[in-house]
């Protein structure tokens, strides 16, 4: 829980985990979780060789790759987001556990809102950008839909007290995500709340009206609260909530244009380096190397976290990625089904948050906060179904190959964490090294 708790506060308030020293702390609290859980010895071996392969090929890419130990951060960004993932799914094997594990990617979504809350209220302008603690309006838009859409699951299941929780945070991450202007975190939380209604209508017969209803009043209690939150006596004249984001309605296509043009760029680097990239943190003048801009845009960031992959981290690291998000969506797809048909509305809906995750992350650099990437794999977690299954099923006298075979996964995990605890005691943001 300490390691969850540092997730949602410390972490994702240290700039999303860019800033010095909050990754490595997180780090070092999930290395002592490790060590009590134990997560190699419940979660099924291929998943545990899966969280090592990506946290080896990032570190992989540190040393082959142009941009060298600059990219240490995003080394141990991936594999603190990777097995934290494992360790939560590992752990939340019962509901009250899982229900724990809903509780802080709840508190986290209600904390960022609180957080952010003075500075944009400072402003007294609620057509501004809410930004958060990640300091851009894209990111904090995708993590509060993310924490809404759970939210509303929470609140239209109505078990207690996940239900009540879900009650109170939904206005506020609703409300955050509406004043990010973020029109894809946006489109997420609309498909979010589309996709439980559409579980509600598939579920027990017997729970579709009630909770057809508790998923409206929510939905409409968290537009009203916003709606309120958004005029007097919070700021000096109402204006639509949605304000800001019409403001921004003349940027759609040309944003749309350069997220094309930037895409391009980030296959043209992948292209000129195709087995390790160029490394992290070194995009700008990847491009400049492989490729000549069609504009005078310069930007960081692919705006695509698999396309990102690729560029900084070639095939070397976008295959272990991929294979990971692919057999983590394939069990998440065979399990649904029989959660949507038992009325299991928060498993539903954290299959939907995941899919809304992964949708966002294609259209934007979210990946490049630890936080962000790490709610993925938590998310990832609550979605999937319970590991104690797999782990009763290997209930039997281990033989010497079994021993050592759970020895090394032991010693990898310990050391993917470790190393995550070196790579992000040092270092924030280190964009555009030359490379």
């Amino acid at each position: 829980m300490a390691t969850l708790a540092w997730w949602a506060t410390g972490l994702t308030w240290g700039t999303g985990g860019r800033e010095p020293r909050v990754l490595a702390v997180g780090a070092a609290l999930l290395l002592l979780a490790v060590a009590l859980v134990r997560p190699w010895e419940r979660a099924p071996r291929a998943a545990t060789v899966l969280v090592l392969a990506l946290g080896a090929a990032a570190w992989g890419v540190v040393l082959l790759a142009p941009s060298g130990t600059a990219g240490v951060d995003e080394a141990a960004a991936h594999g603190y987001a990777a097995v934290l993932g494992l360790l939560a799914w590992a752990w939340a094997t019962t509901a009250l556990r899982r229900g724990l594990l809903l509780t802080a990617l709840l508190a986290a979504a209600g904390l960022q809102l609180n957080q952010g809350w003075l500075a944009f209220w400072g402003r007294q302008d609620p057509t501004a950008l809410f930004q958060g603690t990640f300091y851009w309006h894209n990111q904090a838009g995708t993590f509060l839909a993310a924490g809404a859409v759970l939210a509303l699951a929470a609140a239209a299941h109505g078990h207690r007290p996940w239900a009540l929780l879900g009650w109170a945070v939904a206005p506020l991450a609703v409300a955050g995500t509406v004043w990010s202007t973020s029109r894809g975190s946006q489109i997420g939380l609309a498909l979010g709340v589309l996709l439980l209604l559409v579980a509600v209508v598939l579920g027990p017969r017997g729970t579709r009206l009630r909770r057809s209803a508790r998923l409206a009043a929510a939905a409409t209690l968290s537009w009203g609260v916003t709606v309120a939150l958004s005029g007097p006596p919070f700021f000096p004249e109402r204006v639509s909530p949605t304000a800001g984001t019409e403001e921004r309605a003349g940027s759609f296509v040309g944003n749309g244009v350069q997220r094309l043009e930037d895409w391009r760029r980030a296959w043209e680097v992948f292209l000129d380096r195709p087995l390790v990239g160029s490394g992290p943190n070194g995009f700008d003048s990847a491009v400049e190397a492989a490729t000549t801009k069609r504009d005078a845009v310069d930007t960081a960031y692919a705006h695509n976290g698999y396309l990102q992959a690729l560029s900084d981290g070639g095939l070397l690291l976008t295959m272990p990625l991929l294979l990971l998000l692919g057999a983590t969506c394939l069990a998440v797809a065979r399990a649904l089904p029989r959660a949507v048909r038992s009325g299991d509305l928060v498993h539903a809906g954290a299959a939907a948050t995941l899919l809304v995750l992964l949708l966002h992350s294609g259209m934007d650099f979210d990946w490049a906060y630890p936080s962000l990437l790490a709610l993925t794999a938590l998310v990832a977690a609550l979605a999937l179904p319970p590991v104690a299954g797999a782990a009763r099923g290997r209930r039997r006298a281990p033989s010497a190959t079994d021993r050592r075979t759970t020895w090394l996964l032991a010693a990898g995990t310990l050391a993917v964490v470790a190393l995550a605890v070196v790579g992000g005691w040092g270092h924030g943001l280190d964009l555009n090294v030359a490379v």
